[in-house]
């Protein structure tokens, strides 16, 4: 096997075969340019790909501006999709500025796929905002995230179990400067009360999400994606 392109095991890399990726127009990628140690890791989508031929992305942007890169540039490209992250080395073989800034990329010689836990929860503070049918949009704190749900805080209480509610937040949608917002149906799973310092109650839900759209769980899945990576890449101890 080549070069470990995510920051795993070794002995957790498999080897895939393209179509194992199930690629979809507008997916999102992560890009980066060689060697990764020094460079900073750029966000974009796919918008096409020809097998054994060429795949096509639009050029990520930087501070409203096309990146800079170059052709000939050999990159790292990650993707998450279904259960798995996908890696592979490869080169722009072609930058194009009609009708947008998009480049062509080299089909892979080698794909290394990783399995992701659907359940699998990743620290976070963010700030949301959560109701039921009929009711205001309140705020509430996020703690955790998973693709399957979240547990969240917030100063009364939402419902008990069982209850509809809709979740809404904002995701980092490449850098810093750029967010989407997801309004996510779920339904409230567990419910506690907790009691602060100052004598004040919070009350904490479980959240389970359900039918979430395509689009949605996409975005979904690759803000996990990426706090899967940072995780693995922060330093021991």
């Amino acid at each position: 096997m080549a070069e470990a392109l995510f920051p795993f095991d070794k002995k957790d890399i498999k080897q895939c075969r393209f179509e194992d990726m199930a690629l979809e127009v507008g997916q999102r990628v992560e890009l980066q340019r060689a060697p990764p140690g020094v460079n900073p890791r750029l966000f974009s989508t796919l918008i096409g790909y020809a097998p054994g031929e060429s795949l096509l992305v639009r050029t990520p942007v930087v501070n409203n501006l096309p990146a800079d890169l170059h052709e000939g540039d050999r990159l790292y490209l990650r993707l998450s999709s279904g259960t798995r992250a996908f890696g592979f080395a490869t080169k722009v073989e072609r930058l194009c500025i009609v009708p947008f800034h998009y480049m062509h990329l080299a089909v892979p010689d080698e794909i290394q796929c990783v399995d992701i836990r659907r359940d699998r929860r990743f620290n976070v503070n963010i700030l949301a905002e959560i109701k039921t049918a009929g009711q205001e949009w309140q705020p509430a704190l996020m703690l955790d995230l998973a693709e399957g749900g979240s547990l969240i805080e917030c100063a009364h209480a939402v419902g008990a179990p069982g209850t509809a509610i809709e979740l809404r937040f904002g995701l980092p949608a490449g850098h810093a400067e750029q967010e989407v917002t997801l309004t996510l149906p779920g339904k409230v799973d567990k419910t506690e009360t907790r009691h602060r310092d100052e004598g004040l109650r919070a009350y904490r839900h479980g959240i389970e999400f359900t039918d979430l759209t395509g689009n949605d769980a996409l975005l979904l899945q690759n803000f996990l994606f990426r706090l899967m990576l940072d995780h693995h890449r922060q330093p021991a101890g």
